[in-house]
């Protein structure tokens, strides 16, 4: 009988991830993106108050959060899906959580909680977390205070078997498999802190972190995890304890949703409201052949339907044609008869479309590789 290591069954995986990967284009994860299922996670509740300060506690402020958050974007947004795992007082297991938004294939997970210092702490301010083997003292500290629940939960050797927080190398494997999602992942997280930081009502933001989180363990979309104060901080728990306070925090998270639904849903729509107008654009023309010649052009995404002139996902720029090809209506810029021309302008569009890249084509406007 043979037996492997740790190690040498990550390497076989990291080796086969590589295959599987391989022959991907560096568009294709941005490129069938969509947002249309949000799960929204209440940290804790039930039996398990999570951080508490004198008759205050952490559930209940994260189930007000989370349904106002989700209220608004069912609101601005009525065709987008909203599950939550909890809209009541109740336990739920933390696996169970990520479970709900892999059976439902949502987009978008996000989990609302709030922070504690330990005795002493002077720590304020609120922070988003991705998955992550970060083990700085701080965040491996936050690491053992959430995940701690998962004690009150029958059997919860068994469920979480393979799970070791203090282990980095038994999170190697997931981080790969998770890869896809961890740029998206960030980029919600910053928008997130940045709106916390400029509109919020604790605008002291203590940055984007990565940490082991159970609740983020198997999810397989992009996944934060939102601590939005710190309740053993006084100054963070006059806003804590205030209701609209809270429904500003709601707001920005709201807001952040609709930056990113912008960038990587092809048909982003502004969110619904009272006053909105509704402009009925032209299509956009397919690219002209180009008279025999190979030209080098910059794709800056591909979706599936057609999209009007001026619609969002193309953030101001205007002179962009599309290449239809493989199902895919592929959105080029430029016209360049060398490569370097190219580049400089993939610089300028990197900016906008971080999926961007060069592309060269004949012409037939068939994309030559």
């Amino acid at each position: 009988m043979c037996h492997f290591s740790m190690r040498g069954l990550l390497s076989v995986a990291f080796f086969l991830l590589l295959l599987l990967f391989a022959g991907a284009a560096p568009s294709d994860a941005q490129d069938l993106m969509s947002v249309r299922t949000v799960v929204i996670d209440a940290g804790h509740g039930g039996k398990d108050p999570g951080t508490v300060y004198g008759s205050v506690k952490e559930k209940d402020i994260n189930l007000e959060v989370a349904l106002a958050l989700g209220k608004k974007i069912k609101d601005g947004y009525p065709d987008v899906k909203v599950i939550y795992t909890r809209t009541r007082d109740v336990f739920i297991p933390l696996v169970e959580r990520g479970s709900i938004a892999n059976r439902n294939k949502a987009d978008l997970f996000i989990s609302i909680h709030v922070n504690a210092g330990g005795k002493g702490s002077t720590a304020r301010g609120t922070e988003t977390f991705v998955m992550g083997v970060d083990k700085s003292k701080s965040n491996m500290e936050l690491c053992r205070r959430e995940n701690s629940v998962i004690t009150l939960e029958d059997d919860y050797t068994t469920t979480y078997a393979g799970f070791d927080a203090d282990d980095a190398d038994s999170f190697i494997l997931l981080n790969l498999m998770q890869s896809a999602q961890f740029e998206q992942s960030i980029y919600f997280a910053s928008l997130v802190e940045d709106n916390f930081t400029r509109n919020g009502p604790i605008r002291h933001s203590r940055g984007i972190k990565q940490a082991p989180l159970v609740v983020l363990w198997r999810t397989t979309m992009p996944s934060v995890l939102v601590e939005v104060g710190f309740l053993s901080s006084s100054s963070d728990r006059k806003s804590l304890t205030d209701k609209e306070s809270r429904a500003k925090m709601a707001e920005c998270i709201f807001d952040a949703f609709v930056s990113y639904k912008k960038k990587y849903d092809p048909a982003f729509e502004p969110p619904v409201t009272t006053d909105t107008v509704t402009v009925v654009s032209p299509d956009i023309r397919p690219a002209k052949p180009s008279a025999g010649d190979t030209l080098y052009r910059v794709q800056i995404f591909a979706v599936s339907t057609k999209l009007p002139a001026g619609a969002a996902p193309f953030q101001g720029e205007k002179n962009y044609e599309y290449i239809e090809a493989a199902g895919l209506y592929k959105y080029v810029i430029g016209r360049f008869k060398n490569r370097s021309e190219a580049d400089a302008e993939l610089a300028r569009l990197k900016i906008k479309f971080p999926g961007a890249f060069v592309i060269r084509t004949d012409g037939e406007n068939r994309i030559l590789k």
